[in-house]
């Protein structure tokens, strides 16, 4: 099971690669030139995650953010 939190992130960045994780990526395809199915399947799953429901720190408090957490961890 998966919690996606976006902690001080917004998940639409996350979602399309865009905004500082869009440099992290092109960071990542020249240290990664050799190999880059691994950077293909690095965005997927972060395109996967970001996908589902999940928390976004923007909507709570630190503190009820991570109750929820919490919370959501002990009913697994």
């Amino acid at each position: 099971m998966v919690l996606p939190v976006f902690y001080n992130v917004d998940p639409s960045d996350v979602r399309k690669q865009s905004g500082s994780f869009a440099g992290a990526f092109a960071e990542h395809e020249k240290r990664f030139r050799e190999d880059i199915e691994k950077v293909k399947r690095w965005r997927a799953a972060l395109t996967e995650v970001a996908n589902l429901s999940g928390l976004d720190s923007k909507n709570e408090c630190e503190r009820k953010l991570i109750e929820k957490i919490v919370e959501w961890v002990w009913g697994k």
